[in-house]
């Protein structure tokens, strides 16, 4: 039987040995490299709409909650109603905007 050469203890004794004398010549590097640097951040124009965006969006909108109410009940009351023709006409001009833009 032939025991490859691979993964030999030697091998492995380099190698962490390796790693180890990287960490000891990183620990020793001078005072003046290891100061403290000063990070910056900088928000994009893009960024900073779409975080106006976003907080208005979460913003409450008392007659969207008024509608939504209203809805919510008339659908719990099983008086809501759905004009099919109202339904295919938001349709069809979704659509024809969407292609547009």
């Amino acid at each position: 039987m032939e025991i490859s050469p691979n993964g030999r203890s030697t091998d492995l004794a380099q190698i962490l040995l390796g790693v180890q004398d990287t960490e000891r010549t990183q620990s020793k590097k001078p005072a003046a490299q290891h100061a403290v640097s000063q990070d910056r951040v900088q928000i994009s124009e893009q960024a900073k709409e779409l975080q106006r965006l976003r907080a208005a969006a979460e913003e409450p909108n008392a007659e969207r909650e008024a509608k939504v109410d209203h809805i919510r009940l008339s659908v719990e009351g099983g008086t809501y109603r759905v004009d099919g023709q109202q339904v295919a006409d938001a349709i069809i001009r979704n659509v024809l905007t969407d292609a547009v833009l």
